[in-house]
């Protein structure tokens, strides 16, 4: 199945319209939101890569900063040092996409030079100026995210967040006027802005995607806004790529109705990822081509419903004993 929202990246398509892929989630951090320091080692992040496609992930995503609210930065040079041995070492065991998420050029130009096939940009090329040049000299795929933190650096929820580069890229007009738009308007300006600089640099647009970056310095009425809305990013003609995945606001959320969300409980845990799942089935009706996760299991039952109330006119010929599997 082809349509226009097709994915490229290196020799090798993404093909929407089809199942939900799910990016598992490989932290190479010692202080993750979620999951810091479990696979900073680089053979126990090797383990859970190889244990997350078993399970089911079609894509994997290494990080090796975390850029969580309150975190300290890291030198690129070290980030290097972390995520550089298990793209090499997931590249000679998996036959799956990798992706970094970096928002730094001389760590996407490592990962590019050890293997790595997608660039996951968190500024969506503009926190870095010299992003763009490295992608546009290679031939990796790149999903551009939403940040809200750069276009509305004063908003309360960004002051909370790290430094993500981009200053500059948006005139103090543009920044004030951001101010006084809904979210899902900030979201096109940003978005307007990242594809005039891939397209300057000659980047083919059939190898972007869009993240609507949900939990980064918004409100929780901007991230459900961004939810509902997330057509509008196939409007604007490409796939989407999404991360939902133990976000603060479904913690609130949740808390509010009177679940246990503690992490230091089995069932606060649980609740966390299942209440994920749920955005997951959400984005699987809605087309959502990639989500990204820390939990395969409760999204993936999240994606094969999803995707089966999407496809309802072709339920009988869909073989999920096959699509399981996938």
């Amino acid at each position: 199945m082809s349509s226009s929202f097709d994915f490229h990246y290196k020799n090798a398509v993404l093909q929407s319209g089809g199942s939900t892929l799910i990016c598992g989630i490989v932290n190479v951090t010692p202080d993750s939101f979620s999951d810091g320091g479990k696979w900073f080692d680089p053979e126990k992040a090797l383990e859970h890569a190889k244990e997350l496609v078993a399970q089911g992930a079609g894509m994997l995503d290494i990080g090796g900063e975390s850029t969580r609210p309150g975190s300290t930065p890291v030198p690129a040079e070290e980030e290097i040092k972390r995520v550089v041995p298990v793209i090499r070492a997931l590249k000679e065991s998996l036959d799956v996409p990798i992706s970094i998420d970096t928002w730094k050029a001389d760590v996407a130009q490592a990962a590019i030079e050890a293997g790595v096939d997608i660039i996951n940009d968190i500024t969506g090329l503009l926190g870095d100026p010299h992003m763009a040049e490295v992608v546009s000299q290679s031939d990796v795929g790149i999903i551009a995210m939403f940040n809200p933190v750069i276009a509305r650096p004063h908003h309360a929820g960004s002051k909370i967040f790290p430094s993500f580069g981009g200053e500059g890229v948006f005139t103090t007009e543009e920044l004030d006027h951001f101010t006084r738009l809904p979210i899902q308007d900030v979201m096109t300006a940003y978005f307007n802005k990242v594809l005039a600089l891939t397209d300057e640099f000659g980047i083919d647009r059939q190898r972007i995607m869009l993240d609507p970056g949900i939990g980064f310095g918004l409100t929780k009425r901007e991230n459900l806004l961004l939810i509902r809305d997330l057509s509008k990013i196939h409007g604007m003609g490409f796939p989407i790529f999404l991360g939902v995945s133990r976000k603060r606001f479904v913690v609130n959320l949740m808390t509010e109705a009177g679940f246990n969300l503690d992490p230091e409980t089995e069932d606060g845990f649980r609740n966390r990822d299942e209440g994920s799942a749920a955005l997951s089935v959400i984005a699987a009706i809605k087309g959502v081509e990639v989500i990204r996760v820390h939990d395969i299991h409760h999204h993936k039952i999240g994606t094969i419903i999803g995707d089966a109330v999407r496809m309802a006119d072709e339920i009988d010929n869909i073989d999920f004993a096959a699509y399981q599997n996938k």
